[in-house]
């Protein structure tokens, strides 16, 4: 079976509140959510979303659920997010690819 990834964003705004919650996932063993206004409707269990910070992609976890039309709050941050996809991910992994330029959504990944 093909992996079919998808690339998001990570704003600017949220670097800080994003290193938080990475801590927060590796010492309380917690998994991650992303909340999307539009459905991927590609991306499977067991896909990897892939995370642009810095003009690089610098980690990716792996989805574990997908969620529509949800509501969801942070245990790190106290912050509810809703959306119509929201995409639970575990397995933090780092990663290094550079010269990546940020976008608003989603793209699927292309290399």
């Amino acid at each position: 079976m093909i992996n079919i990834d998808i690339v998001v964003t990570i704003p600017k705004s949220e670097y800080e509140n994003d290193d938080r919650e990475t801590q927060d996932m590796l010492e309380k063993d917690l998994v991650q959510f992303w909340t999307l206004s539009k459905v991927p409707r590609k991306l499977k269990i067991d896909d990897r979303v892939y995370f642009v910070k810095n003009e690089k992609i610098e980690s990716s976890m792996r989805v574990v659920d997908i969620i529509g039309n949800s509501t969801m709050t942070c245990e790190t941050t106290g912050r509810t997010w809703s959306g119509k996809c929201q995409i639970i991910m575990d397995d933090l992994r780092e990663e290094n690819i550079p010269n990546i330029k940020g976008f608003r959504g989603f793209r699927y990944r292309w290399w």
